[in-house]
């Protein structure tokens, strides 16, 4: 079964006659005819009966007509969706936190650009308070941040936050590490442990927040570089934090090298997480946008 051979049943039913059917297509009598023939052949059944008069649609062949209808109908919606993301330019900038690289970010753009391959994409990979203050400014498009209940309480009239997702704070230690075989883990635990810290906002609010309450932890180590503080951490020579989206499917944890273990406190703003998009206040987001941030939200679901 071809496109071309319900095309040609759905001509002859209005025409009325293969002939004129023919004609109209630019094809010929005995394309149409053979075309027919394979098509019942194939459903097992007769769709026209066919005399010197024209050719007359049987009950099941006005059944076989409907659905053909139908599926043409189909296509050409699919046409149209395809013929709209091409005509779909201009560009776009996006912001995001490292959380998202080592994710789904990667996938998400490699799907949207082949959907939408006029669209110009422009990425940087930045801390939370700086896009969020990028975004403030029109620098780029969409934000995408990693946050806590005290992100979520920022009120500015140039952007809009939106919770993508929530995700618990887990502490990552080694499989050596005596908290390896704990269900939970508290400040007061946390602060005896030597520490690696990542250089940017988000964990130094965190820190910071807890140093203050708990008492001066022990860093041994800072780092942005994300495999560094993983080794670290395999190897028990520091203990760290994340996301559990973050490192829910990181090889080290999935090998057992590294344990995650759920953060207990009782300031809640510093025990879960959110994937957040930044977007700036409008009544309108362009048409790209709306495209991306849909493709987004399909992807976390």
């Amino acid at each position: 079964m071809n496109i071309d051979q319900l095309q040609y049943i759905i001509e002859v039913s209005e025409q009325g006659t293969i002939a004129k059917a023919a004609e109209r297509l630019h094809v010929s009598h005995s394309a149409i005819s053979q075309a027919i023939a394979g098509l019942e052949s194939e459903l097992g059944l007769t769709i026209f009966n066919r005399s010197r008069s024209g050719s007359k649609i049987t009950t099941e062949g006005k059944a076989v007509i409907k659905l053909s209808l139908e599926i043409m109908n189909k296509l050409k919606e699919l046409r149209s969706i395809g013929q709209e993301a091409t005509k779909l330019k201009g560009d776009l900038k996006i912001a995001a936190s490292t959380i998202y690289f080592s994710t789904f970010l990667p996938e998400l753009l490699y799907s949207f650009r082949r959907e939408f391959p006029n669209v110009r994409l422009e990425i940087n990979e930045n801390d939370t308070h700086n896009i969020i203050e990028a975004i403030k400014n029109n620098l780029f498009d969409i934000g995408l941040v990693l946050g806590t209940d005290e992100t979520l309480k920022i009120e500015d009239p140039r952007i809009t936050l939106e919770v993508l997702m929530q995700s618990s704070v887990m502490v990552c230690v080694s499989k050596y590490s005596p908290l390896a075989y704990n269900k939970t883990v508290g400040p007061e635990e946390l602060i005896r442990q030597p520490l690696v810290v990542r250089n940017e906002k988000f964990a130094e609010r965190f820190w910071n927040k807890l140093f203050l309450d708990y008492g001066e932890g022990n860093v041994v180590f800072y780092s942005n570089n994300h495999d560094v503080i993983k080794n670290l951490i395999a190897n028990n020579i520091a203990a760290g934090i994340y996301s559990e989206f973050w490192i829910r499917n990181d090889p080290l944890v999935l090998s057992g090298d590294i344990v995650p273990i759920p953060y207990i406190d009782t300031d809640t703003d510093y025990s879960k997480t959110y994937l957040l998009s930044v977007l700036p206040k409008t009544s309108h987001l362009p048409l790209i946008m709306k495209e991306f941030m849909q493709e987004l939200k399909n992807k976390i679901k």
